[in-house]
C-alpha cells in the first residue's frame, strides 16, 4: 500500500524535474505514471479482499493515518485502471501541449491527481480526509487550466464554487459524527449513539457535499462546463474516476449513520432524476465532449439506483437486497469508468485530428480514423448497455435489485422502486438515440472538406490508450463471472452476506437467483451476424464488384449538406421537452440567395432556477460589504485582531 503511493510521489517529482525538457517530460512523466498505475493495478487485484493500514510520522494537529477495506481496494483499482490507460494515452497526446503549457508540470499534476484520489479513499481521519479532499479539488482545477481555452476560467470558477459549498457540507457532517462518536478517527466510529434528527441532518449534508462532487442532479451544472474544458485524458480521469470517489465516500459515511429506509429511497429517487435529466440534456448537445459530460450525470444516476437499493437493503435488514444493490452499483462504477474513459479518449482523438468540438461539421471520419471509430462504437455499445459489452451486465443487475425492491412492503417503497425501474427503462430507450454520436462524426460523407483533408489517425500512444479500454469494455462484459467474484469480496465486507455470485465458468447469478451468460449472448449475436453471409453463399449471390455512386437525392445533385446532423436526430424530442431545454432559437439570413442559418441552443434550466439567483444575491451582498475594503494595511490588521478576539471569546464560553 505504501509502495503504491510512493511510486506516484516519485513519478510526480521526476516529472517536475523535467521542467525545462518538455519532450522528455511527455514520455518520462506520463510513462512513469503508467508504470505506477500498472503496479498499483496488480497490487489492488491481489489484495481485493484484504484490509490494510499504515500511519505516517508526525502529529501536527492530527495523526495522519490511512486504512483500506475491501471496498476501498475495489475503488482504488478503478482509479489506477483508468489512470493507466489515460497515462499511456498522454505519452503521445501531451505533445500538443508543449507550446501551450509546461508539460513537466502537467505530468506532475497528473500523477499527483491520481495519488490524491487514492489517499482520499484510504484517509482514516476527519482532518486528513478534508485536507486531501480539498487537495484533490485544487489539483483537478489546475489540470483543467492546462487547456487554457475560451470559457475555461469560468468553468473552473463555477467548479471551485460548487466544490467549496460541498466541502463545507462534508466538513459539517463529519464533525457532527465525530462529536457523537467522541473521536475523529473513522476506525472508531462504531456502536455510537446518535439522535435521529442529527442523523437526518448529517445525511442531507453528505448528499449535498458528495453529490455536488459526483455530478448528481441538481448539483451537476459544473460538470458539462469543466469536463469539456479539460485535456481529454484529464476528462477521462475526472468523469471516469473522480466522481466515483465521491460516490465511494457517500456510501462509506452514510453507512456510519443510524440508517433509515428513507435514506436509501432518497438516493434511489435522486438517481432516477439524475439518469433521466442527464440523458435528456445529453441528447440535445452538439458539442460531443459536453454530450459525454451530461452522460456522466445520467450514469451517476444509474449507479445511485444500485447504491440506493443497497443502502435500503441494509436499513431494512434485507441482506439479499443489499447484496444485489451494492453489486449492481459497484459493477456500474467500474463499467462506467471504462466506457466513459474510452469515449473521452476517443473524443480527444477526434479533437486532436479536427480541432473542433462541433459534431455537425464532421462526418465520414471512420475512413480516416479507423481505430478511433472502433473505440467510439464499442464505447457507445457500453453506454447503451448492449450485450455482450460491459454496460449490459451492471444494468441487468440494477434491474434485478429494483424489481425485488418493488415487491417490498409499503406503498411508498413499492412506488419508489417502480418509479426507479420506469426511469431506468426510459433512460435506456433514450440512450439508444445516441447512435448520432457515431453516425454524425464517423459515418456519411465529409461535411467540411478542409477538416476531412487534414484529419488522420492519432499517434500510437493515443491509440494504445484507447485499445486498453476497448479490451476492458469487452472483457468486463464477457468475463463478468470473474469480475463479479472480485466485486463480491468488497460487497460482502459491507453486507456480511457471504453470497457467491458466480455460477459455473461462464454465467453469473445475482443473489436473487436469476442468471445470465454473456459469452452465450456473444455467441448468439455473432451467429446472427454471420447468418446473412451464409445465406448469400448458399444462394450463390452475385460476387461482382459493386458500383459506387453518390446517394439518390430525388433528382438533385447530391451534397454533403443533405446529410442528417445531430439536431434532426432529436428534433421532435426537443419540441416536446422545450419546457426543460428552454432553447434559444436564432435564425440568420444573409440575403435571398444565401442559405439560412438556424441555431437552437438548449439551456440548463437548473442553472437559472437555482444557481444564477444565488450568484446574483452574493454579488449584491459583496457590493454592500465592499466598503470594508479600505486598502489600508492597518485597518486589515485591526480586522484580524477583532476576529481573533471574537474566536477566543466564543471558545471561552463554549468550554
Amino acid at each position: 500500500m505504501i509502495t503504491v503511493y510512493m511510486l506516484f510521489v516519485v513519478s510526480a517529482i521526476a516529472s517536475i524535474c523535467l521542467y525545462y525538457a518538455p519532450k522528455l517530460a511527455v514520455k518520462v512523466g506520463f510513462g512513469l505514471s503508467a508504470l505506477s498505475c500498472f503496479y498499483a493495478m496488480y497490487h489492488f487485484v491481489n489484495n481485493m479482499g484484504v484490509s490494510d493500514s499504515f500511519v505516517l510520522g508526525g502529529n501536527f494537529l492530527y495523526a495522519p493515518n490511512f486504512a483500506l477495506t475491501p471496498l476501498g481496494n475495489f475503488f482504488s483499482f478503478v482509479v489506477v485502471f483508468i489512470g493507466f490507460a489515460s497515462s499511456v494515452y498522454g505519452m503521445s497526446y501531451a505533445e500538443e501541449y508543449i507550446k501551450k503549457a509546461n508539460v513537466g508540470v502537467f505530468a506532475s499534476l497528473f500523477s499527483t491527481f491520481i495519488l490524491s484520489m487514492l489517499l482520499v479513499i484510504s484517509a482514516n481521519n476527519v482532518f486528513c480526509f478534508i485536507v486531501l479532499w480539498e487537495l484533490m479539488t485544487l489539483i483537478s482545477s489546475f489540470l483543467i487550466l492546462v487547456n487554457d481555452g475560451k470559457g475555461t476560467l469560468r468553468a473552473v470558477m463555477i467548479y471551485l464554487g460548487i466544490a467549496q459549498v460541498g466541502a463545507f457540507c462534508i466538513t459539517c457532517g463529519l464533525l457532527i459524527i465525530a462529536y457523537y462518536a467522541k473521536s475523529a478517527e473513522f476506525s472508531e466510529w462504531v456502536n455510537f449513539s446518535m439522535p435521529f434528527t442529527a442523523s437526518v441532518v448529517t445525511f442531507v449534508l453528505f448528499l449535498v457535499g458528495f453529490g455536488s462532487k459526483a455530478g448528481m442532479w441538481p448539483f451537476h451544472v459544473w460538470l458539462p462546463l469543466a469536463h469539456p474544458a479539460a485535456p481529454s485524458n484529464v476528462s477521462a480521469l475526472m468523469s471516469g474516476v473522480m466522481i466515483k470517489v465521491a460516490l465511494f465516500t457517500l456510501v462509506k459515511f452514510t453507512l456510519f449513520l443510524p440508517l433509515s429506509t428513507y435514506f436509501g429511497l432518497t438516493i434511489l429517487l435522486l438517481g432516477a432524476a439524475s439518469s433521466l435529466f442527464g440523458v435528456l440534456y445529453a441528447l440535445c448537445q452538439h458539442d460531443y465532449k459536453a454530450l459525454l459530460a451530461y452522460h456522466s450525470v445520467e450514469n451517476i444516476g444509474i449507479i445511485l439506483l444500485g447504491l440506493g437499493t443497497g443502502i435500503y437493503g441494509v436499513a431494512a435488514s434485507n441482506p439479499t437486497l443489499a447484496a444485489i444493490g451494492f453489486l449492481a452499483g459497484c459493477y456500474h462504477v467500474v463499467n462506467h469508468a471504462i466506457f466513459k474513459g474510452l469515449l473521452f479518449l476517443c473524443a480527444g482523438s477526434v479533437l486532436h485530428a479536427t480541432h473542433t468540438r462541433d459534431m455537425d461539421v464532421l462526418g465520414g471520419l471512420a475512413k480516416k480514423m479507423p481505430w478511433t471509430s472502433i473505440g467510439m462504437f464499442i464505447g457507445i455499445m457500453g453506454i447503451a448497455a448492449l450485450p455482450p459489452v460491459n454496460g449490459f451486465v451492471s444494468e441487468w443487475l440494477t434491474y434485478q435489485g429494483m424489481l425485488q425492491g418493488a415487491m417490498g412492503d409499503g406503498v411508498i417503497v413499492r412506488y419508489s422502486f417502480t418509479l426507479a425501474v420506469v426511469a431506468l427503462a426510459l433512460t435506456g430507450v433514450l440512450v439508444g438515440m445516441h447512435l448520432k454520436l457515431y453516425a454524425v462524426i464517423f459515418a456519411g460523407t465529409p461535411r467540411d472538406k478542409k477538416i476531412w483533408d487534414n484529419a488522420k489517425e492519432s499517434p500510437t500512444g493515443m491509440v494504445l490508450g484507447m485499445v486498453i479500454l476497448m479490451i476492458g469494455c469487452v472483457g468486463f462484459g464477457l468475463g463478468a463471472n470473474v469480475i463479479v467474484d472480485y466485486i463480491m469480496q468488497a460487497v460482502n465486507s459491507i453486507t456480511v452476506s457471504g453470497y457467491d455470485a458466480s455460477l459455473g465458468s461462464t454465467a453469473i447469478v445475482s443473489p436473487m437467483g436469476s442468471y445470465v451468460s454473456t459469452p452465450l449472448i456473444a455467441i448468439v449475436l455473432g451467429s446472427t451476424m454471420i447468418l446473412p453471409f451464409v445465406i448469400l453463399a448458399i444462394m450463390k449471390a452475385n460476387r461482382t464488384t459493386p458500383r459506387e455512386t453518390d446517394p439518390w437525392a430525388c433528382g438533385f445533385k447530391y451534397s454533403s449538406r443533405m446529410q442528417m446532423t445531430g439536431g434532426p436526430f432529436t428534433g421532435d424530442l426537443r419540441k416536446i421537452m422545450d419546457w426543460l431545454f428552454k432553447g434559444h432559437k436564432k435564425v440568420f439570413s444573409h440575403g435571398y440567395f444565401s442559405p439560412v442559418e438556424y441555431h437552437n441552443h438548449p439551456q440548463d434550466i437548473w442553472w437559472g432556477l437555482i444557481y444564477n439567483p444565488i450568484i446574483e444575491w452574493c454579488k449584491k451582498i459583496a457590493d454592500k460589504i465592499g466598503i470594508v475594503q479600505s486598502g489600508y494595511t492597518n485597518v486589515y490588521a485591526l480586522y484580524i485582531l477583532i476576529y481573533l478576539c471574537a474566536i477566543l471569546a466564543i471558545g471561552y464560553f463554549l468550554v
